[in-house]
């Protein structure tokens, strides 16, 4: 609800600087300083956990655009350059309106403050040790004329990237910059080899062992095998540890996360070692937290948060029907989360070859990825390491969050992820025969 009402806010704040915008200058790039504004404020929120539009201290404002910024933002130098400029006016603005907010810093330190950062921000901006590996890369192919914004486009630029040699590939993740590469990216070229490429790739995955036919078919798994597969798995455990910390309710974040004191609670609680900022900054427990809220067995109004019922109550093992119907519940929202949401948002990145690694995974001896020196990719699939780096990604969000285990590089998942994997597959079945005529 928090969320919903800050989007609406800053939403509603552009609009207004957009319009007092062009009443002071016709002329002005209304449209272009919104889109700036809206990069900078979400940001703001969503990596700072500050979406309060009118607030800016000098310390934030400095962390957004040296940081921040540089870190996750790719775009052309000129609009770097127009970045701070576009963010006084903003200031200007929340003052003349009212909404320049308690707590920031004077009206007469944001002038020296923002004059200072024109510079440190472009610097920043230019340091590759500052960017990410994805923004050195992006920031690549926007140098080479790439539109990031055209998938089929993107798409070929990676595929160009991908095909580099590992020196060179090392060169643009870390620099963002290949002055003479062995081979230059032509679009239209690139754009006929990609299309050859996924016209040539295999239905089963070249990094993972065929799958074992026991000769029993998917759909009769043992579904009364009792408690132990859901105690075994790690996310189960820790939902029941959490919702009893959080019980009727505790104070939450504007980002949707317990305050620090419930963190380390929650981590004390469930036996995960301590010391974290922000529920956030530890996978183990976002990724519990946030299949919780996505099923519904935790709600977040005026700023608290308690456990609720969700699809199905919570239940201690002791209660072992009960807790067998809740973690069969638990395990399948926590992959329907990832296979309803867009990579950006934390989704798969590597589907359909992660379903095919989950399979494997639940049988009897593991997913062991990668898979060794004995299997390099195949020399006619450009895009073999790449496939298999989405599902390691994949299947390591998985471990973090408690679907899998991981230990001396197997990912298990068991009976239990197995029996929620095939409902997922049956669920899309049937969903796509009720979309043919």
């Amino acid at each position: 609800m928090q969320q919903e009402q800050g989007r609406e806010e800053r939403d509603r704040v552009l609009s207004e600087y957009g319009a007092w915008r062009l009443r002071t200058d016709e002329d002005a790039p209304a449209l272009e300083e919104v889109r700036t504004l809206e990069t900078l404020l979400r940001l703001k929120a969503e990596r700072l956990g500050s979406p309060e539009v009118g607030l800016w201290t000098a310390a934030l404002t400095r962390e957004l655009l040296t940081e921040v910024v540089p870190r996750t933002v790719v775009q052309p130098r000129e609009q770097l350059m127009d970045m701070v400029p576009v963010l006084r006016r903003l200031i200007d603005f929340l003052v003349e309106t009212g909404r320049w907010a308690p707590g920031s810093m004077r009206g007469a330190e944001a002038p020296a403050l923002l004059h200072d950062l024109e510079f440190a921000a472009l610097e920043a901006a230019d340091d590759p040790t500052r960017r990410s590996f994805s923004t050195n890369v992006l920031g690549h192919g926007l140098s080479l004329g790439v539109d990031l914004e055209d998938e089929e486009a993107l798409a070929d630029y990676l595929h160009w990237f991908h095909s580099l040699p590992d020196a060179e590939r090392l060169a643009v993740s870390g620099t963002g910059r290949l002055a003479q590469p062995s081979t230059p990216f032509d679009p239209l070229l690139e754009r006929a080899l990609r299309r050859r490429d996924e016209a040539e790739e295999r239905d089963w995955p070249w990094f993972l062992p065929a799958l074992e036919d026991d000769g029993e078919p998917l759909g009769e798994l043992a579904e009364q095998e009792g408690v132990g597969p859901y105690l075994d798995c790690p996310l189960v455990r820790r939902a029941v540890g959490v919702l009893e910390v959080v019980g009727e309710g505790r104070r939450a974040t504007a980002t949707g996360a317990p305050g620090r004191e419930t963190t380390a609670e929650l981590l004390e609680h469930l036996g995960l070692d301590g010391g974290a900022r922000s529920l956030w900054d530890r996978p183990e427990l976002a990724g519990v937290w946030t299949t919780l809220l996505d099923g519904g067995w935790l709600e977040l109004a005026d700023g608290r948060v308690r456990a609720a019922v969700g699809p199905v109550p919570a239940a201690a093992p002791e209660n072992a029907e009960g807790f067998v119907e809740f973690g069969h519940a638990l395990i399948t929202a926590a992959l329907l989360g990832r296979q309803t949401r867009g990579a950006e948002d934390g989704g798969f990145r590597g589907m359909p070859d992660t379903i095919a690694a989950l399979l494997v995974a639940c049988g009897d001896e593991g997913l062991r990825l990668p898979p060794g020196p004995e299997l390099p990719p195949p020399e006619h699939e450009p895009r073999a390491l790449a496939r298999m780096l989405h599902v390691m990604h994949d299947v390591g969000d998985l471990a973090d969050c408690g679907v899998l285990t991981h230990e001396e590089g197997v990912f298990r998942g068991g009976s239990a992820v197995m029996l929620a994997l095939v409902g997922l597959l049956r669920r899309d079945g049937e969903a796509d025969r009720s979309d043919r005529p």
